[in-house]
């Protein structure tokens, strides 16, 4: 477990030191700005439009911090060879495959954190600003509850990139592969409920379709921006199924990847 959690902070140090953490996180601070300006110009569900857009600042900020960061610095180890040096010790490669995902996960939980605080910020601000048409079932906790599972579903996303990064031999295919992952993930439920459901549909396609839910990530389970913005109650239970959903996934994933990793040859 120590060296676990020291590969861990050795990751997360080096990516909170990255410039480019530094311009995503300013980036999406005006993007905060933004939804307080952009809200202004809608008359009826403002903090609809304010917790849509905020939310997804969350969201596009994280997968900015895995895809141009998470991924690199993955990578990086394979590129300029440190990863023999971290091997020559006495850690051992699962170890080495957890400790990194962790890291990983520090470095995007602070993100998210940081853009919590700008989103939840401009919401109450907008909300002050127009009071009269903010939503009357509005609930501060659903809102934390769904920057949670935004962050549940860039944990997904990050264990995926590790994986396809310890079986790829280049950052750039394991960046496409993970970003076309992620969009299938985003739409597979919407396809397998437009497809499977209609009788029209050939058993072949539907099987096909089945399989693929079956194997990408359902990130849309983790969209809460609906419930949210308008303050619609979630079921517990849901939630509760949801977030094993989750947990499951991103295990099932490093299991995959430490299976992978434990037989590619370092050359």
């Amino acid at each position: 477990m120590d060296n676990i959690w020291l590969l861990a902070k050795i990751t997360y140090k080096e990516g909170v030191r990255n410039r480019i953490l530094h311009g995503i996180l300013i980036v999406a601070f005006l993007f905060s700005l933004f939804d307080l300006v952009f809200t202004q110009m809608f008359a009826h569900d403002i903090s609809k439009v304010a917790v849509d857009l905020g939310l997804s600042t969350v969201s596009l900020a994280g997968l900015a911090v895995i895809f141009f960061m998470g991924i690199n610095l993955l990578a990086k180890d394979f590129e300029r060879r440190t990863i023999y040096m971290v091997l020559s010790r006495p850690i051992a490669r699962w170890q080495y495959v957890l400790g990194k995902f962790m890291g990983l996960a520090l470095m995007v939980g602070t993100a998210v954190c940081i853009l919590g605080f700008f989103t939840t910020a401009a919401v109450k601000t907008a909300m002050w600003m127009a009071p009269e048409h903010a939503a009357q079932n509005f609930s501060w906790k659903i809102f934390a509850v769904s920057i949670g599972f935004s962050y549940l579903s860039l944990m997904i996303v990050t264990a995926l990139a590790q994986f396809f990064t310890s079986i790829t031999t280049s950052s750039y295919i394991a960046l496409l592969v993970t970003a076309c992952t992620y969009f299938i993930g985003q739409n597979v439920e919407l396809v397998r409920k437009t497809f499977v459901d209609q009788q029209e549909t050939g058993w072949a396609f539907r099987v096909l379709i089945e399989a693929v839910s079956w194997i990408f990530p359902n990130l849309q389970a983790f969209d809460l921006k609906r419930a949210a913005g308008y303050g619609l109650p979630i079921e517990p239970l849901t939630l509760l199924w949801v977030a094993l959903y989750g947990f499951a996934y991103i295990g099932i994933i490093l299991l995959f990847t430490v299976f992978f990793f434990q037989r590619r040859e370092l050359t």
